[in-house]
């Protein structure tokens, strides 16, 4: 990218001293870029976005093969074509950061009101008080039926309490207590059942907002780590093909990115409230994105590279699944 800033005489980083025979764009001690230090707003803005996306063309190079060419530019990158095309990790990155961003600000305002609260405004407080008033202890938790649960912390160690026998454990949340009400479900108070109940009725003191975005802000952290877990699945289901598993990494660093597009689309259609149309593209165009992209990079005939797919589809689905339920649980073990 060119530049018209006035050049220094010497190095302003490393202070080496520019030859008057020799280019003196750039310091070839440093490498910082030479020019006068009382810089615009705008120039800053330009060496910013130069230094995190090269927009010298490579952007729209990179972003036409990965829109519109399936597989396309993992395959030029693996051939040594890179300098063209945006670098996989950066792209993802900059994508992971734009659509994140999106997603916090669609959220809207966060409520501070605690759960306890809103079960409360309900009614479900007054029910449990007034069904428990005069039940003994050992029976003040069977009253509810277990598909009642709310809590899927307890549900899944086969603890199942309804909204209002959590507000009433959450009234004197002390051990005895908690004991008791695990026992109430036939079960014995482990260490982990113990954590459960009383990480679930601590939850209630938060608001359901402040639950869903710091979720919300693990997700980066877990999308990041699922990219080489799909990159693994992929290798094995090509393994007879002997490839690095380098190559299957940046095929999946360019299929998730391709992946976060389409979300960024739906979330600035959101803000136009036409989003509704471009939902059920969200469900197919990212598997016949990936069957194109397979087909183009592996050269498999149709019919095989549809069953891989499917198996990849299924399996990572549920790799997703469990990365979202167990980040979820983190969330509120974590309050």
């Amino acid at each position: 990218m060119p530049h018209t800033a006035t050049k220094l005489p010497a190095c302003a980083n490393c202070h080496y001293t520019f030859p008057p025979d020799r280019p003196n764009e750039y310091c070839p001690r440093c490498g910082q870029q030479n020019h006068e230090l009382n810089l615009s707003a705008g120039h800053v803005l330009e060496e910013t976005l130069e230094g995190l996306f090269h927009f010298d063309g490579k952007v729209f190079r990179t972003a036409k093969l990965l829109l519109f060419k399936p597989g396309e530019l993992t395959k030029r990158f693996l051939e040594g074509k890179r300098m063209p095309y945006v670098p996989p990790i950066r792209l993802y990155v900059f994508l992971s950061f734009v659509f994140f961003f999106l997603l916090s600000l669609s959220m809207g305002p966060v409520s501070k009101e605690p759960t306890r609260k809103l079960l409360e405004k309900k009614g479900v407080q007054e029910v449990a008080d007034s069904v428990r008033a005069n039940a003994p202890e050992s029976t003040r938790f069977q009253v509810y039926e277990a598909d009642s649960s709310d809590s899927p912390l307890t549900s899944a160690l086969n603890l199942n309490f309804s909204q209002a026998e959590l507000l009433y454990i959450s009234k004197d949340p002390s051990p005895a207590r908690i004991d008791s009400a695990i026992r109430s479900r036939g079960a014995e108070p482990t260490t982990m059942r113990r954590l459960a109940l009383r990480q679930t009725v601590r939850s209630l003191n938060a608001s359901p907002d402040e639950i869903t975005n710091k979720w919300i802000r693990m997700l980066p952290t877990v999308m990041f780590v699922l990219m080489p877990l799909f990159a693994l699945l992929l290798k094995w289901l090509y393994r007879r093909q002997h490839q690095y598993y380098l190559a299957h990494l940046i095929f999946s660093i360019h299929f998730h990115s391709f992946v976060f597009v389409l979300f960024i689309v739906n979330l600035l259609l959101g803000y136009l409230h036409i989003s509704d149309w471009f939902e059920p593209v969200l469900f197919f165009l990212p598997a016949v994105y990936f069957y194109l992209a397979l087909r183009n990079n592996f050269g498999q005939p149709p019919l095989k590279t549809l069953a891989k797919v499917l198996l990849m589809m299924v399996a990572y689905g549920l790799v997703l699944g469990i990365s979202m339920i167990a980040s979820a649980l983190i969330s509120v073990f974590t309050l």
